[in-house]
């Protein structure tokens, strides 16, 4: 992601991080699909005491959602300091830190699992190949990875994101590409799920869980 690009986010989420965390505060809007990936993901975890990461954790929506499943314990990234804001007065007891996915503030193999949830909307091709190589440095041996993400080719705009005069510029990615890039990473890629669009949504969803080899 170019510098451009990071600021553009960051000013993004800076505007709307109050209403996104009124609109979407947990998972009402999961269909039963995404759950049960995340469902599945959980039931996935190695055995350590090592802390599960919320990589993108926003508001901290899934953070709650990991919580509620007896995961524990959790700790959470994101690029928004306004975001992260909002997660630290709904989880005070959890550690959450602003920074980039590319260069997580973690030590090697320090990190049980990675939930990747719709934090890879805004990152291109190249981006994502970080991410999953970093995803790959901070994982211990046999920990788990779960990438949520608006599924597709080219990007989407969306004018006015949340009610503010913002525009919210997404990234699709396919669900084979990124099961080549954690394969590449040294992943093993043990489920792949696709659903279409419901509702008001325009696009497909895609999710892709694998393991460190």
């Amino acid at each position: 992601m170019s510098e451009d690009r990071i600021d553009q986010t960051r000013r993004l989420y800076a505007t709307v991080a109050h209403t996104y965390a009124e609109v979407l505060p947990d998972t009402r809007y999961e269909a039963p699909l995404e759950l049960g990936m995340v469902d599945h993901f959980i039931a996935q975890l190695p055995d350590s005491e090592l802390p599960v990461l919320d990589a993108g954790c926003g508001t901290g929506r899934m953070l709650h959602y990991l919580s509620t499943r007896g995961v524990s314990p959790v700790v959470g990234i994101d690029l928004s300091p306004e975001m992260i804001a909002h997660a630290r007065t709904g989880h005070p007891g959890v550690a959450l830190e602003t920074g980039d996915l590319r260069a997580l503030p973690y030590p090697d193999a320090s990190i049980r699992a990675v939930l990747c949830w719709y934090a890879i909307i805004h990152s291109d091709t190249a981006d994502v190949v970080a991410i999953v190589d970093e995803v790959g440095r901070v994982l211990m041996p046999g920990g788990t990875v779960l990438f949520g993400f608006q599924a597709g080719t080219g990007e989407r705009v969306v004018e006015e994101a949340y009610g503010h005069d913002v525009t919210l510029h997404g990234v699709l990615h396919e669900t084979p590409e990124i099961a080549h890039w954690l394969n590449e990473a040294g992943f093993d890629v043990t489920a792949i799920a696709d659903r279409g669009p419901v509702g008001f949504e325009r696009n497909s969803q895609g999710f892709v869980l694998a393991r460190r080899r």
